[in-house]
């Protein structure tokens, strides 16, 4: 009773209170509304940010052409192994589902006398790969001393003297190991002193080299992808650029051109990779996310970025049981979330005891598995690794395979495959909401049937409605069209096949994913909106009454204030 009489004690003072400052209360009711409304809006804004900032479901246009699929990839050091040493290590990189492997070419050691090659010890490599279907991706370092200008003999890593000397040498590489080494990567870390001749290499110091390189592979091999120098965080002396500034120093200097693909260094630090903020100073797995945006800002959004060296390292904040559980979230988080990265290269396989990479390895030094390696090496993982992702999976890739007779066609630098024999299907498996894939239209093209999960996805023509007709285009060309979305975030499985008597030809399908988490920021900014319009509202109504362009409302006469009565109980009665 006590409460109950002072709460609305308390509220015929305030009731009072309003009705004798009337003006001052419709204020206060406005302003509170307007700090509400941009709280909540700013809330909206930050959760935004932090849960979505480089996230993308894969629709973004211009779309991503990955070379490859997102398997798994890691570095490796055979040259001092032998023939059997290196063909072990090639069976258990097979036996754990490793499809690349990113392996330093040395070409002081390649080529020690001008025009003399030597490639012995990586043929033996190269070797060992290509039978079990690994690929080696080569990077070029060590420039020979005949190739070093006269003050940078001391320094292996230091710039050749006339970038030309590295044209002759790319090409060479290129075109003795074409389809055996897709890629090349040209230097390491040059913005660190020790890698470029006692003087961090800068963009423009670097473009020529770059270019040289990129010339000299394409002309050995038209289809090598060259991977732009993996860069150190921050530079080894104070004058040297960090890996962010290198690379827009890079874009500046007209690099941009040199590259099929950016190569980065993504070390997740003393952080999960659940850690979503971002800044140039933190090093962490969501520091990727400054490079896609500074690609955006570049006008380079449609070039794939590659993790070049990728991991935890163990030590005093990381266990070896936290290490595997951190890779593998930070791997699942890249499949769903960015479409825009691509491979991503395990630090170490294997690496000798006491060496920086060995806290990174996923063998240990006396060749025993780490928990890294079982879990990586796991039947979920594994699998996971080989479904198409969000974002590009090209024809040639794991999750794509063929039933029927089936022709490769190379065009726009990527695998399309053909077919003209009706019953022909390609199926893909894929995890996602939707699928775009790049479909051939024109009139010698056949209608297809797509199957989603085991039923038919209407194209609107044939008997059924069931078929899908792109004859009906006058000209031949290879769009992206999307074939299904609205579909739950899980792992499906989808069908074409050739129905009628024509082409197939696909180039590739384009995983989308629909962004996750946006409830909450669409309630809060639904939230914000409605009280910016109520706070409006509440203080254009004061001012106009104020300036008497609006009749103030008034209700009844209250009348005469009532005494306050002394609080009061009937007494008991007694029974």
């Amino acid at each position: 009773m006590r409460l109950a009489a002072a709460t609305a004690e308390i509220l015929l003072d305030i009731g009072d209170w309003r009705r004798r400052h009337a003006d001052l209360s419709q204020a206060i009711i406005g302003l509170a509304l307007l700090v509400l409304g941009l709280f909540l809006g700013g809330a909206a804004a930050v959760t935004d940010s932090y849960l979505h900032r480089g996230v993308e479901t894969g629709a973004e246009q211009p779309y991503i052409v990955q070379p490859t699929g997102k398997g798994l990839a890691t570095n490796i050091d055979l040259r001092s192994y032998s023939d059997e040493q290196a063909g072990a290590v090639a069976a258990a990189l097979n036996d754990a589902g490793f499809q690349y492997v990113r392996q330093a070419f040395s070409w002081s050691e390649i080529e020690p006398v001008r025009g003399s090659y030597n490639w012995e010890q990586y043929d033996r490599i190269v070797n060992a790969m290509a039978p079990r279907g690994i690929g080696v991706i080569a990077v070029i370092g060590d420039t020979p001393n005949w190739a070093r200008s006269i003050g940078d003999t001391a320094f292996a890593n230091a710039p050749p003297r006339d970038p030309a000397l590295l044209t002759a040498f790319s090409a060479e590489l290129a075109s003795r190991f074409t389809g055996s080494v897709p890629f090349i990567q040209v230097w390491d870390r040059p913005n660190l002193a020790g890698n470029w001749g006692g003087e961090p290499a800068t963009g423009v110091t670097f473009e020529p080299v770059l270019e040289a390189a990129w010339r000299g592979a394409k002309e050995g091999s038209a289809e090598v992808g060259i991977v732009s120098p993996e860069l150190s965080i921050m530079s080894d002396v104070p004058e040297g650029e960090g890996d962010l500034a290198f690379l827009e120093s890079l874009y500046v200097a007209g690099a941009g051109s040199y590259f099929d693909l950016l190569g980065i260094a993504l070390d997740g630090g003393g952080f999960s990779p659940d850690d979503r903020r971002v800044g140039a100073d933190r090093e962490n797995f969501s520091r990727a996310i400054l490079f896609r945006e500074l690609m955006i800002r570049q006008d380079d959004g449609a070039t794939p970025i590659w993790a070049t060296s990728y991991g935890w390292a163990v030590g005093d904040s990381v266990s070896q049981i936290e290490q595997a559980e951190f890779v593998e979230r930070g791997m699942e988080r890249s499949w769903s979330e960015w479409p825009w990265m691509g491979l991503m290269m395990h630090w170490a396989f294997l690496a000798p005891a006491g060496s920086a990479e060995s806290a990174y390895a996923i063998v240990n030094p006396e060749g025993s598995a780490t928990p890294l390696y079982n879990r990586l090496t796991s039947e979920e993982i594994m699998s996971r690794s080989v479904v198409a992702n969000t974002g590009f999976a090209p024809m040639d890739s794991q999750s794509i395979s063929d039933s029927g007779n089936w022709e490769n066609q190379l065009l726009q630098g990527r695998t399309f495959r053909t077919t003209r024999q009706v019953g022909s299907s390609t199926t893909i498996e894929f995890q996602g909401t939707g699928l775009i894939a790049y479909v051939r239209s024109g009139p010698d093209v056949g209608t297809f049937v797509i199957e989603v999960d085991g039923e038919v996805v209407s194209g609107g023509t044939g008997e059924g409605g069931d078929a899908w007709n792109l004859s009906l285009f006058t000209n031949t060309d290879d769009f992206p069209r999307t074939l299904v979305d609205g579909l739950e975030d899980s792992r499906h499985t989808m069908t074409v096949t050739l129905a009628s008597e024509g082409d197939l030809t696909l180039g590739g399908v384009e995983i989308t994913r629909d962004a996750p988490f946006v409830w909450p920021i669409i309630l809060m900014t639904v939230g914000s909106m409605i009280s910016l319009f109520f706070a409006l509202r509440s203080i254009a109504y004061l001012f106009a009454t104020r300036a008497g362009h609006l009749r103030r409302k008034t209700g009844p006469d209250p009348g005469p204030q009532l005494p306050r009565m002394p609080n009061w109980r009937p007494e008991r009665r007694l029974s």
